[in-house]
């Protein structure tokens, strides 16, 4: 699961509401309703926010996180092993708050599996095997790891080791499509494809467009090499086509919607169906980095 619809519940005309509200805008989240919302943040009482999640009968539970009413308190209440002490530790230091994490996994300085399968951009094809990976996370063991994908690069901590033999692996990194592998008792995991639109001027030096794309990446968490393709506009020199494609290891490909795109109001408003059109969802709206360089992430 990638964390990209939040829904802010409080006081309106509280401060911090506001303030929060602009922020996870200004970083190219979706503000939606609750009731599809992947977090949720209360700002409030811990008593509020779960009477509030309760309320709403969902079937599946949000990323919950509570904001104190004075913005000096952030606590993951809910999922925090699953994206909430990520998105907690980004918030406080926005609001340059105390952060409160209580799961064993984050006492402990472990990198959970979800976590992990988040920040490289992975999806699990037989998601039941991951308990057995946290299990044995939870008794201090290491997890081995093997890669089917040569080119593909993964942000790893001292917890998950590289192994060269599948038969020695916890985890394998499938190659894309591959749903009826056998798993062998392994925690099979398959690349999603992360679909960068971004925006620039002719005249813009080629480090802040690569500035600009690992600034959206840290965003939302993910690994800044696990950019797959990146959209740049018609106008692109060659010489940023390729400084982009050695820098980052992506596919870099001309932009196909400059017939009715003539400028960065167009881009904002399309980049969604630039997205579709490529087979991907957006999971940040189109923001302004950098110099003016407008960036949109998706994923397929």
């Amino acid at each position: 699961m990638f964390i990209s619809e939040i829904a802010i519940v409080g006081n309106e005309r509280n401060n911090i509401t506001k303030n929060i509200h602009e922020v996870v805008t200004e970083l190219g989240y979706r503000i939606v309703s609750p009731i599809v919302a992947d977090v949720i943040i209360a700002i409030g009482s811990a008593e509020f926010a779960i009477k509030y999640v309760k309320g709403l009968k969902r079937r599946r539970k949000p990323v919950l996180i509570l904001i104190s009413e004075d913005g000096s308190y952030v606590i993951p209440l809910l999922k925090e092993e699953k994206g909430g002490s990520m998105l907690g530790g980004l918030i406080s230091d926005l609001l340059g708050a105390e952060l409160i994490l209580t799961s064993y996994s984050s006492q402990n300085a472990l990198y959970t599996i979800d976590e992990f399968i988040w920040t490289n951009a992975l999806k699990a094809i037989n998601p039941r095997k991951k308990k057995t990976i946290n299990d044995k996370l939870g008794q201090g063991e290491n997890i081995s790891i093997f890669n089917e994908n040569k080119c593909l690069e993964l942000k790893l901590d001292e917890s998950y080791k590289a192994v060269k033999n599948p038969d020695d692996a916890d985890i394998i990194i499938t190659k894309r499509n591959e749903k009826n592998k056998l798993d062998g008792g392994k925690l099979l995991l398959e690349p999603r494809e992360v679909l960068f639109p971004i925006w620039f001027t002719a005249s813009t030096p080629a480090e802040t467009i690569v500035y600009s794309i690992f600034t959206t990446m840290r965003s939302i968490f993910l690994f800044e090499k696990r950019v797959d393709k990146i959209f740049v506009p018609s106008f692109a020199k060659q010489e940023i086509i390729t400084q982009l494609a050695s820098v980052l290891r992506s596919n870099v490909c001309k932009l196909d919607v400059e017939s009715y795109v003539a400028n960065e109001k167009d881009y904002m408003s399309i980049c969604e169906e630039i997205l579709r059109r490529k087979g991907g969802k957006v999971l940040l709206n189109p923001t302004k980095r950098a110099m003016g360089v407008i960036t949109c992430l998706g994923i397929r």
